[in-house]
């Protein structure tokens, strides 16, 4: 039986703005509304949707860099929330973050060698499965990145290299699980496929699991083994991906794939969203995208809509789907 390595059930982030006027009540920020996923051990999710629609706060919350408002995130079966500091501090080491842009996430005045050792040293000697000198050439290696690099500052690699110095940090205390955060979205095209690649080798050899968040499908589909899609701070679809990309469900998704550029002079269909994304300040009954739902009826605008199963292991919340 699979283990699971990441549970997330019933996820809520609400966020308090802050007053504008002294004459108005301070506004909430709905960024999730009931999130759940699984992944289990050497699988990769990818998380889709468009901006604001919650991603980076699910990314924030899996790596307990905050505190859910309601539900719960489990790595290894312990729940995050309930950790005191000093047992967050250990789990830690299970799991680790590659960031979206590599020129911000490394520290400009540290060589590799301190970026990489640097959540090393946040561990208790105890925790350490061997010595950080070890360790550090153990991860550079991994990466494609040589000894002799290590002395060097981040300055000094393109984009690319710095992202592999990203991954060799998430990777130096052998985590079950790494959350990348759009981790190729800020590099070339031509220099994107290797680090994927990369990311592919290290599962293949480490057994990583992942939780790819991304707006690229393109990514997703190169990457990952399923696909949840998210839009307003909720899941609206979760498959495996070949069938996600074969026959999406939801009208979301749809709308989703139709909107990716293709080659070719031939017309061809494309759903058509009326309407603007819903703010996520105010908290409405019925699905969160009914108001451009080209398929939307009345009872959409009351009935909430849950995940459920369509075929084996393919779910959608549309009523419709």
């Amino acid at each position: 039986m699979s283990e699971t390595v990441l549970r997330v059930e019933g996820l809520q982030r609400h966020f308090t703005l802050p007053r504008e006027s002294l004459f108005r009540p301070p506004e909430t920020v709905y960024a999730l509304n009931g999130v759940d996923l699984a992944v289990e051990r050497g699988r990769s999710l990818g998380v889709v949707g468009e901006s604001g629609c919650g991603k980076s706060t699910l990314a924030w919350l899996c790596m307990a860099l905050d505190t859910p408002t309601q539900g719960k995130v489990e790595v290894l079966g312990q729940d995050l929330a309930q950790l005191s500091t000093r047992e967050l501090r250990l789990a830690r080491a299970r799991f680790q973050m590659v960031f979206q842009d590599p020129y911000g996430s490394l520290d400009p005045r540290h060589t590799v060698r301190r970026i990489v050792g640097e959540t090393l040293e946040a561990l208790p000697q105890a925790a350490r499965d061997t010595t950080a000198e070890i360790a550090i050439g153990r991860a550079i290696d991994a990466v494609g990145l040589r000894s002799s690099d290590l002395d060097k500052y981040p300055h000094e690699f393109s984009g690319g290299q710095r992202q592999r110095i990203a991954i060799a940090r998430a990777l130096v205390t052998r985590p079950s699980l790494i959350v990348a955060d759009e981790p190729v979205s800020a590099l070339d095209v031509s220099v994107q496929a290797q680090v994927l690649n990369l990311m592919q080798d290290l599962q293949r050899d480490f057994g990583v699991t992942y939780m790819l968040i991304s707006h690229d499908l393109g990514v997703v589909d190169y990457v990952c083994d399923e696909v949840a899609v998210m839009y307003l701070g909720r899941v609206v679809e979760h498959a495996p991906r070949a069938q996600l990309f074969a026959k999406p469900s939801h009208p979301y998704t749809q709308a989703l794939f139709e909107a990716v550029p293709r080659i070719g002079t031939g017309r061809r269909r494309r759903a058509t969203l009326q309407g603007n994304v819903g703010s996520q300040t105010k908290q409405v009954g019925g699905c969160a995208f009914a108001d451009r739902c080209p398929r939307a009826e009345t009872r959409c605008t009351t009935e909430t809509p849950k995940l459920r199963k369509i075929d084996h292991e393919h779910m959608a919340s549309c009523h419709f789907a």
